[in-house]
């Protein structure tokens, strides 16, 4: 790894520098646990950043996405939305299906977390997965929001 590359241990978090040319996408879930049925929800929110930054500020979201089921797990929802994010953006994108570029197609994703368990997710090339503090970057509670809303019209919609 080089010095660009977050840093972290069970107890502190290290410098991040976000990189141009990189798509950062922000991945979260909830589940609601309290109910029988347990719905959940995950999220992500695709970005660019046309500046390299230090505070995640000044970036360009490409996509956002949600996902929600019943009997589930916070983890299965978060798993979700990488996968849609990993179609949607990953080598074995298609480009006909897309209006991506050959360059973009190919281009490196961070997958970023306040939860820990996404390091389990399946190594894909070209992607990484980095554990960020949740209080530190709004996009963290902009995804988890999103995934607690797509949970709460999944069950509004079963009413």
């Amino acid at each position: 790894m080089h010095s660009a590359n977050i840093c972290w241990s069970l107890t502190t978090f290290e410098f991040v520098k976000f990189e141009k040319d990189i798509l950062y996408i922000w991945v979260g879930g909830s589940c609601d646990y309290g109910h029988k049925e347990r719905a959940g929800g995950g999220a992500y929110i695709a970005q660019r950043f046309l500046e390299e930054s230090k505070d995640g500020a000044g970036a360009e979201t490409v996509q956002t996405y949600t996902c929600a089921d019943f009997d589930t797990k916070e983890f299965q929802m978060i798993y979700r939305a990488m996968d849609h994010a990993l179609a949607q953006f990953g080598e074995q994108n298609s480009l006909a299906k897309t209006s991506l570029t050959e360059s973009q197609a190919k281009q490196k994703i961070v997958f970023l977390s306040n939860v820990q368990y996404i390091q389990n997710y399946p190594k894909h090339e070209n992607v990484e997965i980095k554990i960020l503090p949740y209080h530190k970057f709004p996009q963290q509670k902009e995804v988890h929001d999103l995934a607690s809303e797509a949970m709460k019209q999944q069950r509004d919609a079963a009413k």
